[in-house]
Protein backbone atom coordinates (compact mmCIF):
# COMPACT_ATOMS: atom_id res chain seq x y z
CA UNK A 1 0.00 0.00 0.00
CA UNK A 2 1.75 2.91 -1.04
CA UNK A 3 1.14 6.87 0.57
CA UNK A 4 -1.58 7.95 -1.05
CA UNK A 5 -3.59 4.74 -0.35
CA UNK A 6 -3.46 5.53 3.66
CA UNK A 7 -6.01 7.62 5.37
CA UNK A 8 -3.67 10.78 6.28
CA UNK A 9 -6.26 11.53 8.91
CA UNK A 10 -6.35 8.05 10.70
CA UNK A 11 -4.21 9.25 13.91
CA UNK A 12 -6.85 12.26 14.73
CA UNK A 13 -9.83 9.24 13.90
CA UNK A 14 -7.55 7.27 16.72
CA UNK A 15 -7.52 10.55 18.89
CA UNK A 16 -11.02 11.49 18.64
CA UNK A 17 -12.26 7.53 19.44
CA UNK A 18 -9.89 7.85 22.03
CA UNK A 19 -11.34 11.07 23.89
CA UNK A 20 -15.13 10.00 23.08
CA UNK A 21 -13.85 7.02 25.30
CA UNK A 22 -12.30 8.71 27.94
CA UNK A 23 -15.55 11.25 28.22
CA UNK A 24 -17.92 8.28 28.64
CA UNK A 25 -15.64 7.09 31.22
CA UNK A 26 -16.12 11.09 32.58
CA UNK A 27 -19.61 10.91 32.59
CA UNK A 28 -19.92 7.64 33.86
CA UNK A 29 -17.63 8.35 36.82
CA UNK A 30 -20.02 11.17 37.34
CA UNK A 31 -23.22 10.06 36.88
CA UNK A 32 -21.61 6.95 40.08
CA UNK A 33 -21.03 9.71 42.43
CA UNK A 34 -24.32 11.83 42.08
CA UNK A 35 -26.32 8.49 42.98
CA UNK A 36 -23.79 8.31 45.48
CA UNK A 37 -24.53 11.75 46.93
CA UNK A 38 -28.19 11.30 46.77
CA UNK A 39 -27.94 7.87 48.87
CA UNK A 40 -26.28 10.22 51.24
CA UNK A 41 -29.36 13.24 50.93
CA UNK A 42 -31.64 10.42 51.12
CA UNK A 43 -30.29 9.14 54.61
CA UNK A 44 -29.62 12.31 56.11
CA UNK A 45 -33.51 13.68 55.42
CA UNK A 46 -34.36 10.09 57.21
CA UNK A 47 -32.43 10.98 59.94
CA UNK A 48 -33.97 14.42 60.02
CA UNK A 49 -37.30 12.71 60.02
CA UNK A 50 -36.42 10.86 63.43
CA UNK A 51 -34.79 13.43 65.04
CA UNK A 52 -37.91 15.48 64.53
CA UNK A 53 -39.83 12.85 66.26
CA UNK A 54 -37.63 12.34 68.82
CA UNK A 55 -38.23 16.09 69.85
CA UNK A 56 -41.60 15.99 69.39
CA UNK A 57 -41.54 13.23 71.65
CA UNK A 58 -39.13 14.82 74.15
CA UNK A 59 -41.73 17.64 74.05
CA UNK A 60 -44.85 15.40 74.68
CA UNK A 61 -42.51 13.53 77.62
CA UNK A 62 -42.05 16.91 79.26
CA UNK A 63 -45.60 18.27 78.87
CA UNK A 64 -46.49 15.28 80.68
CA UNK A 65 -43.90 15.25 83.48
CA UNK A 66 -44.83 19.56 83.92
CA UNK A 67 -48.87 18.28 84.28
CA UNK A 68 -47.94 15.33 86.69
CA UNK A 69 -46.27 17.90 88.89
CA UNK A 70 -42.83 15.97 89.49
CA UNK A 71 -39.29 16.70 90.96
CA UNK A 72 -37.51 19.55 90.06
CA UNK A 73 -34.36 17.34 88.93
CA UNK A 74 -36.55 15.21 86.49
CA UNK A 75 -37.86 18.39 85.08
CA UNK A 76 -34.38 19.69 84.23
CA UNK A 77 -32.93 16.42 83.16
CA UNK A 78 -35.99 16.57 80.80
CA UNK A 79 -34.55 19.68 79.51
CA UNK A 80 -30.92 19.16 78.98
CA UNK A 81 -32.74 16.05 76.82
CA UNK A 82 -35.11 18.32 74.99
CA UNK A 83 -31.79 21.15 74.29
CA UNK A 84 -29.58 17.86 73.59
CA UNK A 85 -32.39 16.35 70.38
CA UNK A 86 -32.67 20.39 69.67
CA UNK A 87 -28.96 20.52 69.07
CA UNK A 88 -29.00 16.89 67.21
CA UNK A 89 -31.96 17.98 65.25
CA UNK A 90 -29.50 21.17 64.14
CA UNK A 91 -26.61 19.26 63.46
CA UNK A 92 -28.49 16.70 61.33
CA UNK A 93 -30.23 19.76 59.30
CA UNK A 94 -26.21 21.10 59.08
CA UNK A 95 -25.40 18.33 57.15
CA UNK A 96 -28.34 17.71 55.39
CA UNK A 97 -27.86 21.41 54.06
CA UNK A 98 -24.04 20.64 53.15
CA UNK A 99 -25.19 17.26 51.12
CA UNK A 100 -27.48 18.36 49.40
CA UNK A 101 -25.01 21.32 48.33
CA UNK A 102 -22.47 18.28 47.56
CA UNK A 103 -25.22 17.00 45.28
CA UNK A 104 -25.96 20.07 43.26
CA UNK A 105 -22.21 20.14 42.78
CA UNK A 106 -22.14 16.07 41.53
CA UNK A 107 -25.43 16.78 39.14
CA UNK A 108 -23.75 20.51 37.43
CA UNK A 109 -20.49 18.18 37.41
CA UNK A 110 -22.45 15.47 35.56
CA UNK A 111 -24.06 17.82 33.04
CA UNK A 112 -20.12 19.42 32.15
CA UNK A 113 -19.31 16.05 31.57
CA UNK A 114 -22.48 15.36 28.94
CA UNK A 115 -21.43 18.28 27.23
CA UNK A 116 -17.64 17.21 27.02
CA UNK A 117 -19.13 13.65 26.27
CA UNK A 118 -21.38 15.34 23.32
CA UNK A 119 -18.83 17.41 22.35
CA UNK A 120 -16.03 14.67 21.68
CA UNK A 121 -18.91 12.68 19.69
CA UNK A 122 -19.18 15.38 17.53
CA UNK A 123 -15.63 15.63 16.54
CA UNK A 124 -15.37 11.89 15.72
CA UNK A 125 -18.56 12.08 13.99
CA UNK A 126 -17.04 14.90 11.72
CA UNK A 127 -13.53 12.72 11.26
CA UNK A 128 -16.16 9.97 10.19
CA UNK A 129 -17.43 11.76 8.18
CA UNK A 130 -14.40 12.71 6.37
CA UNK A 131 -13.23 9.46 5.91
CA UNK A 132 -16.67 8.08 4.56
CA UNK A 133 -16.18 10.62 1.65
CA UNK A 134 -12.35 10.08 1.31
CA UNK A 135 -13.60 6.27 0.52
CA UNK A 136 -16.11 7.08 -1.70
CA UNK A 137 -13.95 10.24 -3.34
CA UNK A 138 -11.24 7.48 -3.78
CA UNK A 139 -13.61 4.65 -4.86
CA UNK A 140 -14.77 6.90 -7.96
CA UNK A 141 -11.20 7.61 -8.55
CA UNK A 142 -10.45 3.77 -9.07
CA UNK A 143 -13.69 3.66 -11.28
CA UNK A 144 -12.62 6.17 -13.22
CA UNK A 145 -8.94 4.75 -13.85
CA UNK A 146 -10.85 1.28 -14.52
CA UNK A 147 -12.90 3.12 -17.30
Amino acid sequence: MNETDRYRLKPVADARSREERVRRGDLASASANARTSQAQVDALARLVVNARTKLEVARTAQRELVARGTTSTLLVRADQFLSRTRRDLDATLDALARAEAAHRGQLDAMDVARGRLARARADREVIERHFARWRADKARLAERRED
